[in-house]
């Protein structure tokens, strides 16, 4: 998160949550484990991101000046260095440091000045109005409330001081082998078309023919130059059939034929043997100290959850899993119970919200092995916070004053922008209509393919069902039980796409194969498909009733935005803005 250059997006999000310390890691990206996968972050509540509160900069660290300086005056408001720094260390810790602005520089610092001034005018015509007041507004403020307290208390965990020599030197003493080079063979290398080939030169190779003189002549691989030498390489970085073997080898015998993919054939051999070695400490020092400093404040977070955890008798129902990882649910499914808090039952039906923000085609990726254990971590442990934070509302709220500030000043604004742009500012269908025409361009459509497919594993089992196929088995229903693609659930569905959308070898055979026929196996990086193209749509232009609402939400951010300068502008004209930007 850098610095905002300008104004894009819907309003509140594009001005109050975009903009100074409004943006930053919610507390699925705190607990995240250092091999959890990048899960879509859900918001805590919906008036506004979770965001942690860090304690002001200390006057020693601002810069050289006066800290009463006046650096921006809105009316009667004056904002001083003093105020631009806390705000800026409040910024820097809600987003970890935001390495992509530097705040010793002054054109960051006056942009930073701008947007302060900018929500000091908005909070100025709010308290006018006093909204507030407004009584509906209580309930936002209570959860928002408890969303920042949350994560102002989970930030004490992550802040770590300097990492001690005792510790690096623990350290090290406990993981040495993670800092040691690997064990590498010196592995040489013949490649043939055939089986036949490969096993005619083992029989040379065995009556004592030159390795080396072998591959130069007969070797079809681009190792044949160097006599089939490929240097030391560690076993880690080998093809795993290639790795099978070397390992189960003396130095100087040969492996093989080792089939590698459909028509190469290798033999192999290593001559040399190199041990892995432990790195010295003073080699990886460095190193050590950063992974301790990811690891320290993780460690510490970990085992605080771990105490809340038994504090509220926390169980998780492992046979949930199973149940999460199917591709649909059933109603009875929903509830069940996912996880207990003594006598408190929280079921599934509460994960789905938050499931429902990672899109159903990458769920697989996301969620596969340890992801979805993750997941349901993260979820679990913010519940767990939310009622921690109820329990201790009070002591929190004065252990981190500023935060009740926060949340009110958050729903505060939110309201305002909603009141003055996000529920009057709107897109009409003639506006829509305008656009369409005007830029007909932008909405022409190629030739697309309507296809099904079935995604299996392996060629042999790609063929059998193409066999079933042919003996008059339904291709949805073969795809539903067999596919290990997502469109399996719609009996392998793919819809309608235009050339190029789909891999090379895919694409090639739906451009060109016969309306209803199944053809394949054809192999690409996924797997073995039987492709059907059930339809071909000519080249033309997308109907206006299929874009209105992409049309919408391109239009509505560019008359948000205008509102919003103009606000901004009828604002100023009641609350003089006055830049002192020289005594920066």
């Amino acid at each position: 998160m850098t610095i905002r250059t300008g104004r894009v997006g819907a309003l509140w999000c594009m001005f109050f949550f975009c903009a100074l310390l409004f943006a930053c890691p919610t507390f699925a990206a705190e607990t995240g484990s250092a091999t959890a996968p990048a899960v879509p972050a859900v918001p805590a509540v919906s008036a506004a991101p979770a965001v942690p509160v860090v304690p002001a900069v200390p006057a020693s660290a601002a810069p050289a000046g006066n800290p009463d300086d006046v650096l921006v005056s809105v009316g009667d408001k004056n904002i001083t260095r003093a105020e631009m720094m806390t705000e800026i260390e409040n910024f820097k810790g809600a987003t970890s440091g935001d390495k992509g602005a530097d705040f010793d520089s002054k054109e960051v610092q006056k942009k930073f000045l701008q947007q302060l001034s900018e929500i000091t005018l908005l909070e100025k015509k709010a308290t006018e109005e006093k909204i507030s007041d407004k009584p509906e507004l209580g309930v936002q403020v209570k959860e928002n409330s408890l969303a920042l307290l949350a994560n102002a208390y989970i930030r004490k965990f992550m802040v770590v001081g300097e990492v001690t020599k005792a510790q690096v030197d623990e350290f090290y003493k406990q993981n040495n082998a993670k800092y040691s080079s690997p064990e590498t063979f010196h592995l040489h290398q013949m490649t043939f078309e055939t089986e036949e080939a490969a096993n005619n030169a083992k029989k040379e190779l065995d009556a004592q023919k030159s390795f080396a003189e072998l591959a130069k002549s007969i070797s079809t691989d681009t190792f044949k130059s160097s006599g089939g030498d490929r240097g030391f390489i560690a076993i880690s970085d080998m093809d795993p059939l290639i790795a099978n073997a070397i390992v189960a080898l003396t130095a100087n015998k040969v492996a093989g034929p080792i089939k590698e993919g459909e028509k190469q054939f290798l033999l192999v051999k290593y001559s040399e043997k190199k041990e892995g070695q432990v790195k010295p400490l003073a080699e990886v020092s460095t190193q050590i100290e950063k992974d301790l400093k990811e690891q320290l404040p993780r460690q510490a977070l970990e085992k605080r959850m771990a105490e809340i955890e038994k504090e509220f008798s926390y169980k998780l129902e492992e046979k949930s899993m199973d149940v999460l990882r199917q591709p649909e649910f059933k109603p009875e499914d929903l509830d069940k119970t996912l996880f207990t808090l003594g006598t408190e039952t929280v079921k599934i039906q509460a994960l789905i919200p938050e499931l429902d923000q990672i899109p159903p085609f990458i769920r697989p990726s996301v969620l596969g092995g340890e992801g979805l254990k993750d997941f349901v971590k993260q979820f679990c442990h913010r519940e767990l916070l939310k009622r921690y934070v109820g329990q201790n509302f009070d002591s929190l709220a004065k252990e981190y004053p500023q935060v009740l500030k926060d949340a009110g000043r958050r729903v505060v604004l939110k309201f305002f922008l909603d009141e003055k742009i996000g529920n009057v500012v709107t897109v009409s269908d003639d506006e829509i209509k305008e656009f369409y025409t005007k830029n007909l361009g932008e909405f022409s459509k190629p030739e697309q393919v309507h296809a099904h497919h079935i995604l299996v594993d392996a060629e042999e089992k790609a063929k059998e069902l193409k066999g079933r196929l042919e003996k008059n088995e339904k291709f949805e229903d073969l795809a539903k039980a067999e596919s290990k693609c997502p469109s399996a659930k719609e009996g392998g569905d793919l819809g309608f796409f235009g050339k190029g959308q789909m891999v090379p070898e895919f694409d090639t055979v739906a451009q060109t194969a016969e309306i209803g026929k199944v053809v394949g196996p054809v192999k690409t990086k996924f797997g073995y498909h039987l492709i059907r193209v059930d339809e071909r749509r000519p080249p033309g232009t997308v109907p206006l009733e299929e874009v209105k609402d992409q049309i919408r939400s391109k239009i509505l951010p560019q008359k948000q935005k205008a509102a919003f300068e103009k606000l901004l502008a009828d604002l100023k004209k009641d609350y003089p803005v006055k830049e002192y930007f020289e005594k920066l």
